[in-house]
């Protein structure tokens, strides 16, 4: 079932682009009044800044809509081009345009158009990063394949936090965020020694997919009507859903450890064999 909680706080920051449209509309006024004096010059630049903002507005558009689709595991990796980067600068140069146009001198335009940039950064943020995922190398494993892993699972954990953010009980999302943290030192693990993959494949396509879901659809259903019974309920899946992820952090500790008891005694009958112990 869709999360509607989740979705309308994602997508709600896109209704922000329409400031970037309606905004602007006096330009068009001043640029008719320019064309009809026949200030062409004028006209230029109402025209251009008008260009400009419009265009930002679109870019932003693009930026947030394709935000909100990373937010929500629709898509892999925010987009690669800096589209909110990029429509900050077309905002500051078209407020630039626009004070110019309205006789400003060009000391006080470039102000005007530093503002301009700067309010846009405080309104609509900075681009998202995509999470850099470096599995190191290991003979027989299929990096490429366990990176691709490792994004969906860090998609699902980031799911797990959204939703928790929309539940209005604080235990609760006190213990997904330590649910969370621990789901993070796990993928950790896996993308230090990707061999971990394979032994904790039942947690990654089927255990955390169902941790999301569950939690997702308890923050849609739950987060205004208190149930006492339900919230008992989702309280106890909370310390089973943690202490499943607990164990499979230590299996994949224990494992590291005893790879790692392997390796000092296969080095200390070497170092003995080459006469260095």
């Amino acid at each position: 079932m869709v999360d509607l909680v989740r979705q309308g706080r994602a997508w709600a920051p896109v209704a922000k682009t329409a400031a970037l449209f309606l905004l602007p509309l006096p330009l068009c006024i001043a640029a008719l009044v320019d064309l009809t004096h026949g200030n062409v010059a004028r006209f230029a630049l109402t025209g251009g800044a008008l260009g400009c903002l419009w265009t930002a507005g679109a870019v932003s558009f693009s930026a947030l809509v394709a935000e909100a689709r990373y937010f929500l595991g629709q898509r892999a990796d925010p987009p690669r081009l800096p589209l909110k980067l990029m429509s900050l600068g077309l905002t500051a140069l078209g407020a630039g345009l626009a004070a110019t146009a309205g006789g400003h001198a060009w000391p006080s335009a470039l102000l005007i158009a530093a503002l301009a940039g700067l309010g846009y950064r405080a309104f609509y943020g900075r681009d998202p990063t995509a999470r850099r995922i470096a599995v190191n190398a290991a003979e027989g494993v299929d990096i490429a394949a366990v990176t691709a892993q490792l994004k969906q699972a860090f998609g699902r954990l980031q799911g797990i936090e959204q939703a928790a953010a929309a539940i209005a009980v604080p235990e609760f999302g006190q213990r997904l965020k330590r649910i969370t943290a621990i789901g993070h030192q796990i993928l950790a693990e896996i993308e230090r020694d990707p061999r971990d993959a394979a032994r904790a494949r039942k947690f990654l396509n089927v255990y955390l997919d169902g941790a999301e879901k569950v939690t997702v659809e308890y923050a849609r259903t739950h987060r205004q009507l208190r149930n006492r019974p339900l919230e008992n309920n989702f309280r106890q899946l909370l310390v089973d859903m943690e202490s499943t992820f607990d164990a499979q952090h230590r299996k994949l500790l224990e494992h590291d450890a005893l790879a790692l008891d392997v390796e000092i005694e296969v080095l200390n009958a070497r170092l003995k064999r080459e006469g260095f112990n």
